[in-house]
């Protein structure tokens, strides 16, 4: 075999070595990036939203609970949405009529979740800790293959185990970008984070603005928790969500509020986790806290490096 033709064989080693590797660290960064959209929504109406993690929670344990009352996963996805809406709503009362603290509110609303959940998760299955198994939501490959049989089958073996909610998600986070770009809606919540003033003196109501950007925040953060609970397992655990929520609030703050840099925080946080997973199991003797703090440690190192680069919206947690 010449050089050549023994170099491209190598080249084609590695892409195939590292090809599962981005599968995994695309799965680790879809949940993340569904919250932190979800984030952007919110705060760039000029509400705060550090309750991403009780979205999430609510998301998941929705997700779960109903596909194991309709028998199908498409329904769970339904019922993430539902569940992070829920808690989005008690936030966007609590904050927008009722002018409770938004950062008390969420607080509260994470461990409302934390609490609610896992009693939910008691009352109704009777177990603790870990809900009855449900059905998944079909990989990638296999939806391909079932949608496309001549050209979807190839794709089965290249795709690996990736979930169809990841390119989802990065489809939304792409189509965020023409949201606040174009949309009326997109520039009527930005407006509302930047100056609500202007925004009323130019006939936009900022209540129901806010309170719409909100729900649609829940509605975005829950399907990350669906995602986790019929996407990437087929079961509901009690704190599923493992400070993803918070994570997803860091990629908010790194990405400087806008689609694009939160999309790329994501990924940063998603690569870390999955280079996480793999070296816990190159170096089994290493103890295995280590690499489940990873992700958090990429996370610190990346905010302090950012410091003092990041611009809120101008009346973020003003009203």
């Amino acid at each position: 075999m010449s050089m050549e033709a023994a170099g491209e064989v190598a080249q084609r080693g590695l892409i195939v070595m590292g090809w599962p590797f981005i599968c995994l660290a695309l799965s680790k960064a879809t949940p993340l990036l569904l919250g932190a959209l979800g984030g952007i929504l919110c705060e760039l109406s000029g509400v705060i939203n550090f309750a991403l993690e009780g979205m999430m929670l609510a998301g998941a344990f929705g997700a779960m609970w109903a596909t194991f009352v309709f028998q199908s996963p498409w329904m769970g996805i339904l019922g993430g949405i539902g569940g992070g809406m829920v808690i989005a709503g008690l936030h966007a009362i609590a904050c927008l009529n009722l002018r409770a603290n938004q950062i008390v509110s969420s607080i509260a609303l994470n461990l409302l979740a934390a609490g609610t959940t896992g009693m939910l998760l008691n009352q109704v299955f009777k177990v603790y800790g870990t809900s009855p198994t449900v059905k998944r939501l079909p990989e990638l490959g296999q939806f391909l293959s079932a949608t496309f049989p001549d050209f979807g089958v190839w794709m089965v073996p290249f795709l690996g185990s990736l979930s169809i909610l990841g390119p989802a998600a990065l489809i939304l986070g792409l189509a965020m970008l023409g949201f606040f770009k174009w949309a009326t809606w997109g520039l009527h919540i930005r407006a509302c984070g930047e100056n609500p003033l202007a925004a009323e003196a130019a006939g936009i109501s900022v209540g129901r603005t806010r309170f719409f950007a909100v729900l649609m925040s829940g509605s975005l953060a829950g399907l990350g928790g669906a995602y986790l609970a019929v996407g990437e397992l087929s079961q509901f655990v009690e704190h599923i969500t493992q400070g993803r929520g918070y994570l997803a609030i860091a990629a908010l703050i790194l990405g400087r509020w806008k689609p694009l840099g939160v999309l790329w925080a994501t990924l940063l946080f998603g690569l870390s986790d999955a280079a996480s997973e793999s070296l816990a199991v190159q170096w089994s003797g290493m103890p295995n806290q280590f690499f489940l703090a990873l992700p958090y440690l990429v996370c610190f190192a990346a905010l302090m490096l950012r410091l003092g680069k990041n611009h809120p919206p101008s009346a973020l947690g003003k009203l």
